[in-house]
């Protein structure tokens, strides 16, 4: 009996060590496949942060080109206002003068009472005037007979100005 345990024995070990070598083949298959599936992920990872680097300095680019262009147009902007608000506010202290309220004048000028109001304060020659030519409120009869022309004739003067 005892050939039969030993031949058994060694029968048992020889089984175990063929099911190890398969079971090893299929870890080295395995392992195969997940270093070839991890190396195409860093290799995707590296595609895609090159990608994003490249489009974040296309916007950076984008950006200041974008906040020239502003700054050239609020400069442009600045200079037609800086060269045009003198012509508007000499304008209106001619109106002023012909005793018009600041109201009066923005109904005649299409402008807000208040900007009327800033352009007058900012005119050299309404901060000059003396305070006998300040405007008097006239009627809204007055008003309403003189408007159809004045505003006729006020738009003519801005757009000969603003030409």
């Amino acid at each position: 009996m005892m050939g039969k345990t030993t031949n058994d024995a060694v029968t048992a070990r020889e089984t175990a060590r063929k099911r190890l070598l398969a079971l090893n083949a299929d870890r080295a298959a395995r392992d195969a496949r997940i270093e070839a599936a991890a190396a195409k992920v860093i290799t995707t990872a590296g595609k895609l942060t090159a990608a994003t680097a490249a489009a974040d300095a296309a916007r950076a680019d984008a950006r200041t080109g974008y906040e020239a262009a502003l700054s050239k147009i609020d400069a442009t902007r600045a200079a037609a206002v800086s060269k045009a608000e003198p012509a508007v506010a000499a304008g209106l202290v001619e109106l002023t003068a012909e005793k018009l309220s600041p109201a009066d004048v923005a109904a005649l000028t299409d402008l807000a009472v208040a900007e009327v109001k800033r352009l007058l304060k900012s005119a050299p020659a309404a901060s000059s005037a003396p305070a006998a030519t300040v405007a008097a409120p006239v009627p809204a009869a007055t008003v309403a007979a003189v408007l159809p022309v004045a505003v006729d004739s006020v738009r003519a003067d801005a757009a000969a100005l603003a030409g």
